[in-house]
């Protein structure tokens, strides 16, 4: 009974630390190896020689998101002065509910947005936990300069076709993403 206890617990223990992110990964480092002396004529064989310890790593898979593009208006013009800010699907925020005051929301924008250049051209860069659809939120930040422009919402799908760079420990390379985003007159 007492065993059946301390399994319970452990598995209980075990779980909630892997809803918390705390879980144990594959040692990261590389095995050394071993050469095996030849033995009547034989070729020297090269081992793997066994390590008895275990690089413990904790934490959250993250991955590098980018999305590049141009912005154009319905007639297929490039559109300069447009601000696009790359967050996660799952974050609750819109065009209309972003507060310039914010200092946090501020910083986010500093990190993750760009302005379309003459040409419409943008490039942003989060780094996120992983997942298959990325939000842009499209704004026009330069009042009536070249025409005022609707703010919108645009989810990005990605693919494994979009993964690229080396995946180590937690972190899962990148996925790039090309696309052209159209704005309304308002």
């Amino acid at each position: 009974m007492k065993i059946r206890f301390l399994k319970m617990k452990d598995w209980l223990l075990m779980s909630a630390m892997g809803l918390l992110g705390l879980t144990a990964c594959h040692s990261t480092k590389e095995a050394a190896t071993q050469q095996t002396p030849a033995k009547d004529g034989d070729d020297a064989v090269v081992q793997p020689t066994p390590r008895n310890e275990m690089a413990l790593m904790y934490g959250v898979p993250t991955m590098d998101f980018v999305v590049k593009g141009r912005v154009i208006d319905e007639e297929g013009v490039p559109v300069k002065g447009i601000q696009v800010i790359l967050v996660n699907q799952t974050v609750d925020i819109a065009p209309d509910h972003m507060d310039e005051d914010n200092p946090f929301v501020q910083d986010y924008i500093k990190h993750s947005s760009d302005t379309t250049d003459a040409q419409g051209v943008f490039e942003c860069h989060v780094k996120d936990v992983p997942a298959e659809v990325q939000r842009v939120i499209v704004r026009d930040i330069d009042g009536d300069k070249n025409g005022s422009y609707e703010d919108q919402m645009v989810d990005i799908e990605f693919t494994e076709a979009d993964q690229s760079g080396e995946r180590k420990g937690w972190y899962l390379g990148r996925r790039t993403k090309d696309v052209d985003i159209t704005v309304s007159k308002k």
